[in-house]
């Protein structure tokens, strides 16, 4: 989370790596490349309670007179960093957001980081409203925010790789990452189907039901704790099979997909017929 803007003129400048690659800072966004250039870099966000003063003016709108956008190529979320960092207009692919964001914003905190250590520091917009001035909704805001910040500074060696200059067929979710006036995104949303009872030696079938914001994703079903007789369809999230000793077991399955992952946890009691 981030607390004030602070609007500069934009100036020219390069991005360092191996693909160096020349910005014009009052141009378009640029073509994407076959690959695109990968740092590393500490990810934070932001949303309209936040802004100094609240709201969603930006200081050099590229595709968007305010923050915003839906997270894919041709409609990137706004973000802010330093301009001697990122130049104006340049997009990022931002791979556990499943999302690419655009340069159109200033962020003072990431203007310091960078004057210091020239440590890359992204702020990503969350969103917002004008309620997120008043809780419920700005408790809501800044516990989404926390929830998608990424590793604890921009020296941190966990920090999330991110892509510069992206290709333009990614995986990408457009749903929003906050919205008024509790709700924050959930890349994968899984079903607990609560505590189960089954009979000793009498066959079962479960579906364990999981949805994934991204329709590109594939998901994948693991467990831990099965009932012994039992097993899950890792492609399916069917649990079956014939129960071989009575007990009660604690059960986690977890659903993955390329980036992300969600869990639940019940309680499954096998008893004598």
């Amino acid at each position: 989370m981030t607390t004030k803007r602070t609007w500069r003129w934009p100036q020219s400048l390069l991005i360092p790596g191996a693909l160096a690659v020349a910005l014009s800072v009052f141009g378009t966004t640029t073509a994407a490349s076959a690959q695109g250039t990968t740092v590393k870099a500490f990810m934070t966000l932001y949303g309209y309670a936040d802004n100094s003063p609240p709201g969603t003016a930006i200081a050099h709108p590229c595709l968007h007179q305010a923050a915003g956008g839906v997270g894919t190529y041709a409609n990137p979320v706004t973000f802010a960093t330093d301009v001697n960092e990122l130049g104006w207009c340049q997009i990022i692919y931002v791979p556990y957001m499943k999302r690419y964001f655009i340069h159109e914003d200033e962020c003072s905190e990431c203007d310091a980081n960078w004057n210091a250590s020239h440590l890359y520091r992204f702020d990503m917009w969350a969103g917002g409203d004008a309620g997120s001035r008043r809780q419920p909704e700005r408790g809501a805001l800044r516990a989404c925010e926390s929830t998608w910040t990424r590793a604890d500074s921009v020296a941190d060696p966990n920090n999330p790789t991110i892509m510069i200059d992206p290709p333009s067929n990614l995986p990408v979710t457009t749903a929003p990452i906050f919205s008024g006036p509790t709700t924050c995104w959930t890349p994968i949303a899984v079903t607990n189907p609560g505590k189960q009872a089954s009979a000793l030696g009498s066959a079962v079938g479960l579906h364990v039901h999981a949805v994934d914001t991204s329709p590109s994703e594939t998901l994948a079903y693991h467990e831990v704790g099965l009932p012994s007789g039992l097993s899950i369809n890792t492609a399916s999230g069917v649990i079956s099979g014939i129960p071989t000793a009575r007990g009660r077991s604690h059960v986690t399955v977890t659903v993955t997909d390329s980036v992300d992952s969600a869990a639940v946890s019940f309680v499954w009691t096998v008893r004598r017929h």
